[in-house]
């Protein structure tokens, strides 16, 4: 396996901690790059680069709490309860190996009027837009980050 991607292949839980403290400091760098704001990331996900390190992290997380009803086919997601730099992460994930998701991974960042947000802030910049398959998910991402954000509507 290569070293082209930034901690990939995740092989230990120290690795993953690892990754998960780097992917919420660059989170909160991106919100602030590209809406000049940091905003509060609740979940985070890490991407698989390599189907042996996604099974690895898919056992890993699964064993950290109880699955989320918004697991799909593609996305483990399990309940947790735990502070990664003064963030309340409320959901662990792990995406399956994609070709087309070379970032370390991904983090949601709830708001409390999210169609506000999303007037206030669709059109201010290239690096905002609508997710692929929603219309309450905004994606935040920027060329010198290797992170994707995602605006959601708070519950």
């Amino acid at each position: 396996m290569s070293a082209f991607y930034r901690f990939s292949p995740i092989t230990s839980e120290e690795k993953l901690q690892e990754s998960l403290l780097y992917l919420v400091d660059e989170l909160q760098k991106l919100s602030q790059k590209v809406l000049d704001q940091t905003l509060p990331v609740s979940i985070v996900k890490v991407f698989a680069h390599y189907p042996e390190e996604y099974d690895f992290l898919y056992n890993l997380i699964e064993k950290k709490g109880p699955q989320e009803p918004f697991t799909s086919d593609k996305n483990l997601y399990v309940h947790v309860d735990q502070m990664i730099h003064d963030q309340h992460i409320t959901s662990l994930g792990v995406r399956i190996v994609d070709p087309y998701r070379l970032q370390v991974g991904c983090g949601d960042y709830a708001v409390p009027d999210f169609a506000a947000f999303r007037e206030k802030y669709i059109t201010t910049s290239p690096f905002i837009r609508d997710a692929k398959d929603s219309t309450d998910m905004l994606e935040i991402w920027h060329p010198d980050f290797d992170v994707l954000g995602y605006v959601i509507p708070e519950e």
